[in-house]
Protein backbone atom coordinates (compact mmCIF):
# COMPACT_ATOMS: atom_id res chain seq x y z
CA UNK A 1 0.00 0.00 0.00
CA UNK A 2 1.33 3.57 -1.16
CA UNK A 3 1.75 6.60 1.05
CA UNK A 4 -1.44 8.34 -0.83
CA UNK A 5 -3.20 4.77 -0.22
CA UNK A 6 -2.52 4.78 3.49
CA UNK A 7 -3.45 8.58 3.79
CA UNK A 8 -6.79 8.18 2.16
CA UNK A 9 -7.73 5.06 4.55
CA UNK A 10 -6.01 7.20 7.37
CA UNK A 11 -8.99 10.19 6.02
CA UNK A 12 -11.76 7.41 5.75
CA UNK A 13 -11.30 6.54 8.99
CA UNK A 14 -10.98 10.01 10.82
CA UNK A 15 -14.59 10.68 8.92
CA UNK A 16 -16.22 7.77 10.75
CA UNK A 17 -14.76 8.54 13.83
CA UNK A 18 -15.73 11.88 13.84
CA UNK A 19 -19.85 10.63 12.64
CA UNK A 20 -19.80 8.07 15.36
CA UNK A 21 -18.91 10.88 17.97
CA UNK A 22 -21.64 13.05 16.60
CA UNK A 23 -24.17 10.30 16.42
CA UNK A 24 -23.33 9.72 20.20
CA UNK A 25 -23.33 13.21 20.80
CA UNK A 26 -26.92 13.15 19.60
CA UNK A 27 -27.60 10.40 21.19
CA UNK A 28 -26.65 11.72 24.61
CA UNK A 29 -28.40 14.76 24.28
CA UNK A 30 -31.53 13.45 23.69
CA UNK A 31 -31.25 11.18 26.63
CA UNK A 32 -30.50 13.99 28.50
CA UNK A 33 -33.86 16.03 26.96
CA UNK A 34 -36.04 12.70 27.61
CA UNK A 35 -34.48 12.35 31.70
CA UNK A 36 -35.20 16.12 31.78
CA UNK A 37 -39.04 15.57 30.99
CA UNK A 38 -38.75 12.86 33.16
CA UNK A 39 -37.46 14.69 35.96
CA UNK A 40 -40.21 17.76 35.21
CA UNK A 41 -42.77 15.23 34.94
CA UNK A 42 -41.84 13.46 38.44
CA UNK A 43 -41.75 17.05 40.28
CA UNK A 44 -45.45 18.18 38.53
CA UNK A 45 -46.58 14.83 40.16
CA UNK A 46 -45.34 15.39 43.26
CA UNK A 47 -46.54 18.96 43.47
CA UNK A 48 -50.11 17.57 41.83
CA UNK A 49 -50.08 14.77 44.86
CA UNK A 50 -48.60 17.85 47.85
CA UNK A 51 -52.13 19.97 46.33
CA UNK A 52 -54.27 16.88 46.77
CA UNK A 53 -53.36 16.05 50.00
CA UNK A 54 -52.97 20.15 51.43
CA UNK A 55 -56.43 20.27 50.54
CA UNK A 56 -57.79 17.10 52.61
CA UNK A 57 -55.42 18.66 55.22
CA UNK A 58 -57.07 21.90 55.18
CA UNK A 59 -60.50 22.25 53.37
CA UNK A 60 -62.21 21.33 56.93
CA UNK A 61 -66.06 21.49 57.22
CA UNK A 62 -67.21 23.53 60.06
CA UNK A 63 -65.33 26.14 58.65
CA UNK A 64 -66.61 29.70 57.44
CA UNK A 65 -67.26 30.10 53.85
CA UNK A 66 -64.24 33.07 53.68
CA UNK A 67 -61.21 31.14 55.79
CA UNK A 68 -62.45 28.31 53.78
CA UNK A 69 -61.72 30.67 50.17
CA UNK A 70 -58.44 31.75 51.64
CA UNK A 71 -57.24 28.60 52.72
CA UNK A 72 -57.35 27.19 48.85
CA UNK A 73 -55.55 30.52 47.88
CA UNK A 74 -52.94 30.09 50.11
CA UNK A 75 -52.64 26.24 49.25
CA UNK A 76 -52.16 26.68 45.66
CA UNK A 77 -51.62 30.32 44.71
CA UNK A 78 -47.65 29.64 44.59
CA UNK A 79 -47.77 26.36 43.12
CA UNK A 80 -49.93 27.08 40.67
CA UNK A 81 -47.81 30.34 39.86
CA UNK A 82 -51.47 32.79 39.97
CA UNK A 83 -52.27 35.75 38.80
CA UNK A 84 -55.69 36.01 40.03
CA UNK A 85 -58.28 34.25 42.26
CA UNK A 86 -61.52 34.30 43.45
CA UNK A 87 -64.71 32.45 44.73
CA UNK A 88 -67.59 34.00 44.07
CA UNK A 89 -71.22 32.89 44.77
CA UNK A 90 -74.59 33.52 43.35
CA UNK A 91 -77.81 34.54 45.11
CA UNK A 92 -80.43 33.70 42.74
CA UNK A 93 -83.38 34.99 44.46
CA UNK A 94 -81.92 38.30 45.01
CA UNK A 95 -79.74 38.52 41.83
CA UNK A 96 -77.06 39.11 43.27
CA UNK A 97 -73.51 37.45 42.46
CA UNK A 98 -70.86 38.33 45.65
CA UNK A 99 -67.14 37.83 46.00
CA UNK A 100 -66.64 35.55 49.24
CA UNK A 101 -62.87 36.08 48.64
CA UNK A 102 -60.80 38.14 45.55
CA UNK A 103 -57.20 38.22 45.37
CA UNK A 104 -55.90 40.35 42.66
CA UNK A 105 -52.75 42.38 42.33
CA UNK A 106 -50.98 40.46 45.13
CA UNK A 107 -53.81 41.15 47.38
CA UNK A 108 -56.79 40.56 48.62
CA UNK A 109 -59.62 42.98 47.52
CA UNK A 110 -62.76 44.18 48.67
CA UNK A 111 -64.40 43.42 45.11
CA UNK A 112 -68.32 44.51 45.32
CA UNK A 113 -71.05 42.73 44.13
CA UNK A 114 -73.26 43.07 41.36
CA UNK A 115 -76.50 42.17 39.82
CA UNK A 116 -76.28 38.64 38.15
CA UNK A 117 -78.84 38.73 35.37
CA UNK A 118 -77.03 42.09 34.15
CA UNK A 119 -73.37 41.06 34.14
CA UNK A 120 -72.83 37.68 34.05
CA UNK A 121 -69.18 37.62 32.54
CA UNK A 122 -67.50 34.63 32.61
CA UNK A 123 -68.28 33.53 36.31
CA UNK A 124 -72.52 33.24 34.85
CA UNK A 125 -71.18 31.48 31.75
CA UNK A 126 -69.41 28.77 33.58
CA UNK A 127 -72.24 28.39 36.38
CA UNK A 128 -75.00 28.35 33.56
CA UNK A 129 -73.40 25.98 31.48
CA UNK A 130 -72.74 23.35 34.84
CA UNK A 131 -68.90 22.63 33.65
CA UNK A 132 -65.65 24.43 33.83
CA UNK A 133 -64.64 26.73 31.76
CA UNK A 134 -61.44 27.43 30.07
CA UNK A 135 -60.25 30.27 28.58
CA UNK A 136 -56.94 30.31 27.19
CA UNK A 137 -56.23 33.85 25.86
CA UNK A 138 -57.36 37.44 26.38
CA UNK A 139 -58.74 37.94 23.41
CA UNK A 140 -60.55 34.61 24.20
CA UNK A 141 -62.20 36.61 27.28
CA UNK A 142 -62.84 39.17 25.80
CA UNK A 143 -65.14 37.17 23.16
CA UNK A 144 -66.42 34.68 25.81
CA UNK A 145 -67.90 38.32 27.51
CA UNK A 146 -65.22 38.54 30.10
CA UNK A 147 -66.07 42.00 32.64
CA UNK A 148 -62.32 43.38 33.54
CA UNK A 149 -61.61 45.00 36.94
CA UNK A 150 -61.01 48.38 37.45
CA UNK A 151 -57.36 47.84 38.69
CA UNK A 152 -56.84 45.60 35.66
CA UNK A 153 -58.39 48.45 33.76
CA UNK A 154 -56.07 50.71 35.00
CA UNK A 155 -52.66 48.56 35.35
CA UNK A 156 -53.27 46.96 32.40
CA UNK A 157 -51.91 43.82 33.83
CA UNK A 158 -54.82 41.49 32.50
CA UNK A 159 -54.74 37.62 33.02
CA UNK A 160 -54.51 35.98 29.99
CA UNK A 161 -55.74 32.09 31.20
CA UNK A 162 -58.59 32.18 33.44
CA UNK A 163 -60.46 28.58 34.52
CA UNK A 164 -63.57 28.29 36.64
CA UNK A 165 -64.76 25.59 38.12
CA UNK A 166 -68.58 25.99 39.25
CA UNK A 167 -69.73 24.25 42.43
CA UNK A 168 -72.87 23.20 44.31
CA UNK A 169 -75.65 22.12 45.87
CA UNK A 170 -76.75 19.40 43.07
CA UNK A 171 -78.65 20.02 40.55
CA UNK A 172 -77.79 23.33 41.36
CA UNK A 173 -74.35 25.35 40.96
CA UNK A 174 -74.33 28.51 42.23
CA UNK A 175 -70.83 29.01 43.40
CA UNK A 176 -67.52 29.49 41.10
CA UNK A 177 -63.85 29.16 41.58
CA UNK A 178 -61.99 30.84 39.35
CA UNK A 179 -58.11 30.65 38.75
CA UNK A 180 -56.01 32.57 36.73
CA UNK A 181 -52.56 33.30 35.08
CA UNK A 182 -50.49 35.85 32.92
CA UNK A 183 -49.61 33.23 30.83
CA UNK A 184 -51.52 32.16 27.79
CA UNK A 185 -53.00 28.68 27.89
CA UNK A 186 -51.27 28.06 31.09
CA UNK A 187 -53.01 24.87 32.45
CA UNK A 188 -52.99 21.86 31.02
CA UNK A 189 -55.73 19.55 31.01
CA UNK A 190 -53.51 17.92 34.30
CA UNK A 191 -53.32 20.48 36.04
CA UNK A 192 -57.02 21.53 35.24
CA UNK A 193 -58.20 18.07 36.97
CA UNK A 194 -56.19 18.58 39.90
CA UNK A 195 -58.14 22.27 40.15
CA UNK A 196 -61.39 20.72 39.94
CA UNK A 197 -60.23 18.07 42.24
CA UNK A 198 -59.87 20.93 44.95
CA UNK A 199 -63.15 22.93 43.82
CA UNK A 200 -65.07 19.17 44.79
CA UNK A 201 -63.11 19.52 48.59
CA UNK A 202 -63.69 22.86 49.22
CA UNK A 203 -67.54 22.43 48.06
CA UNK A 204 -68.51 19.52 50.15
CA UNK A 205 -66.20 21.28 53.14
CA UNK A 206 -68.40 24.63 52.01
CA UNK A 207 -71.20 25.86 54.82
CA UNK A 208 -74.11 26.08 52.85
CA UNK A 209 -77.02 28.40 53.51
CA UNK A 210 -80.09 27.04 55.08
CA UNK A 211 -82.25 28.70 52.27
CA UNK A 212 -80.99 27.36 49.39
CA UNK A 213 -79.24 30.02 46.85
CA UNK A 214 -81.57 28.06 44.16
CA UNK A 215 -81.81 29.12 40.05
CA UNK A 216 -85.09 30.41 38.59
Amino acid sequence: MGWFDRGRVREQEMLELLQTVGRLNRDNERLRQELTEVQELVRHQDTDLALLLGGAAVLLPGLEGGELARRLLELCFRPMDLASFYVAMVDFPEDQLRFVLYHEGGRLRNHPPRRYSAQPGLTGKAIQGGQPLYIRSMEDAEAAGAIFTEAEKLSGLIPSSWYGVPFGIRPQYCGLVSFQSFQRDAFPEGRRRIMDALVTVFSLAYPWPVRPLEGP
